[in-house]
């Protein structure tokens, strides 16, 4: 394989799992906000502090490794990967909730 090729294939690869890991970070916004419960102007500041971080580390990662150009691929790759994470994310939720709602019926007809 050409080495153009395979430095094309690790930066969508790159880009993909900062898709990834910006959901992981959503993720974990989301359950601050269900332990912390907050009011619609701290809901705000933290999406708009969300959102401005992961510009930062979109421009970053395109900047370093593609010298600042926008490449479509590189953000299709981002979104890609936000995507499936959420995906995986829908059937991880729904499959622990049937686990735990095993758990305890089990729980509660063994007494």
């Amino acid at each position: 394989m050409s080495e153009g090729i395979l430095f094309e294939l690790q930066f969508f690869s790159r880009a993909f799992i900062l898709g990834v890991l910006m959901m992981i970070a959503y993720d974990g916004v989301r359950i601050f906000r269900r332990i912390i419960p907050h009011g619609v102007a701290a809901v705000a500041l933290e999406g708009l502090l969300y959102w401005l971080v992961c510009g930062v580390c979109i421009f970053r990662m395109l900047y370093l490794e593609n010298s600042g150009a926008i490449r479509g691929f590189a953000i299709a790759a981002v979104v890609l990967g936000m995507i499936l994470y959420l995906q995986i994310s829908k059937f991880i939720k729904k499959t622990g909730k049937k686990l735990h709602n095993y758990i305890k019926r089990v729980i509660i007809n063994s007494k």
